[in-house]
């Protein structure tokens, strides 16, 4: 290939990814400056400039493609110059595709930043932070710790039990009520032991589980743990209760930390509502006796998306994404939720 021809092939792909390198700028200034979920989608159209967000990697690859042909010549005929100088000229393609390839990971990058970004705002999610309704903040570990000494469903993990990922939002139902709410992670770690042939315990593996939740502040309702699991409650929760519904006793495990309160509590109405809550979902509810705070644990990633970034070549694809991808789990968890504690 004359060397005019290589450097113009160098020089349009250097133009053309250079375009990409200015929109992932400009979508990281987007995505700090924006207030709101549609501020993202309005800076993104219109575009006003090449709307490009792949990097364009023919001419590396194809060095990278002639520099192994070169190389393997060298198995035909060893001892010919010419062949030594096409190994020394092979390596050199290769070298040189390798440091003028682009690599991907500043468009990922950036597109991850918006989808955060887009989730927070869209939500309303302050990640990281306690919930407004606190008025004296605590450190975010005493903060952690103290929620989990509340509810008896935070011991699972014989290591380990940790809320690496949380956030605070505020949910309002259909009829203006406003609830403070807290969205979790919780990971937990167990260890598997076995005994060898002295009979000593050693340690074969950890095993790493997690659930998803929520804390609901100021709620009414007290002294209540409702399990969609086949199992009993620590105290207080001491006292279980059946209904007169066969298939809901059937469903759900209900317990009480008090006798003549779930009597009063455990109405047909509210025992109607509990089954409808329970209807898609699985895992414990729990109302603190004394702390108006509920809790729900469950196996459904709250913060899972329904559509991940695939495939995402350039801002209108982008743009696209980001307007129609949403968090259903939580959606649904807040929509019945709310509907519950009304």
């Amino acid at each position: 290939m004359p060397l005019d021809t290589v450097k113009h092939s160098i020089h349009i792909r250097r133009k053309k990814n250079e375009r990409v390198f200015n929109n992932v700028a400009r979508l990281w200034d987007i995505a700090r400056k924006a207030q709101t979920h549609q501020d993202i989608l309005d800076a993104l159209h219109p575009w006003n400039a090449p709307i490009v967000l792949k990097f364009e990697n023919v001419l590396p690859l194809l060095l990278a493609a002639a520099g192994l042909f070169f190389i393997l010549l060298i198995f035909i005929h060893p001892g010919n110059i010419w062949v030594q100088i096409s190994l020394i000229s092979g390596f050199f393609m290769i070298f040189w595709a390798y440091i003028s390839y682009e690599e991907s990971k500043p468009v990922d990058e950036v597109i991850e930043y918006l989808e955060q970004q887009s989730i927070a705002k869209k939500y309303h999610l302050a990640f990281q932070q306690q919930p407004q309704h606190i008025s004296v903040p605590l450190q975010p570990v005493l903060f952690i710790a103290h929620l989990k000494r509340l509810f008896p469903v935070f011991n699972q993990g014989s290591i380990a039990n940790d809320f690496p990922y949380y956030a605070s939002t505020q949910w309002t139902d259909d009829e203006g009520k406003q609830h403070q709410v807290m969205v979790f992670q919780y990971h937990y770690v167990n260890e598997i032991r076995i005994r060898n042939k002295d009979g000593s315990e050693v340690q074969v593996k950890e095993v790493h589980k997690d659930l998803w939740g929520v804390f609901v502040f100021d709620v009414e309702t007290q002294g209540l743990a409702v399990t969609t699991a086949n199992k009993e409650f620590d105290y207080p929760y001491s006292f279980p209760w059946h209904t007169s519904d066969i298939q809901v006793n059937q469903k759900l495990n209900i317990f009480g930390s008090d006798e003549m309160q779930m009597a009063k509590l455990l109405t047909p109405a509210f025992v109607l509502r509990l089954d409808e809550f329970f209807a898609q979902r699985q895992g414990d509810l729990i109302f603190h006796p004394d702390s108006h705070i509920l809790c729900f644990l469950g196996p459904a990633d709250l913060f899972h998306i329904s559509s991940r970034a695939k495939n995402i070549h350039d801002i209108s694809a982008l743009r696209g994404h980001l307007r129609t991808f949403k968090l259903p789990y939580l959606e649904s968890l807040q929509r019945d939720l709310t509907q519950f504690l009304k």
